[in-house]
């Protein structure tokens, strides 16, 4: 089952991504390991403060078996959702990894201009760039 979440300018993105973290430490994902969940715009902030959430949250704490870290990086994919910055990209990156990135735009709110360029312009290998363009997409919704 794959759930988008934050696909609308209703919700703000804060609370898209404080609702993802509430069906985390709600225990959703323990309960249905196989929830698959797509959470837009870089993660709405979430993945910014995924090492504070682990550092004052433990697993002691909220009772999970794992960190907000481990249960993000394995029921969560993150989308750029038109917002084409270096800086977020290199972050998700490096926090969440591409195996988790699937790449999308926010047309009709944003436009498409640089959308292509930005891409191209990114560090990526040719493996890289068709994991991020198609392939984990296509291994999400078991294409």
């Amino acid at each position: 089952m794959v759930h988008a979440i934050g696909a609308s300018r209703i919700p703000a993105h804060h609370e898209a991504g404080i609702h993802v973290l509430r069906l985390i430490l709600a225990g959703v994902f323990e309960q249905l390991p196989d929830l698959q969940v797509i959470s837009g715009h870089w993660g709405e902030m979430v993945p910014f403060y995924l090492s504070r959430l682990d550092d004052v949250l433990s697993p002691g704490d909220t009772g999970l078996s794992r960190t907000i870290t481990e249960v993000y990086r394995s029921n969560v994919w993150v989308t750029p959702s038109g917002m084409f910055h270096r800086p977020q990209f290199d972050f998700i990156r490096a926090v969440v990894g591409l195996d988790r990135l699937i790449w999308s735009a926010d047309y009709p709110f944003l436009h498409l201009d640089g959308t292509r360029e930005f891409f191209d312009e990114l560090d990526l290998t040719p493996e890289e760039r068709e994991k991020i363009t198609h392939l984990n997409a296509e291994r999400l919704f078991r294409l």
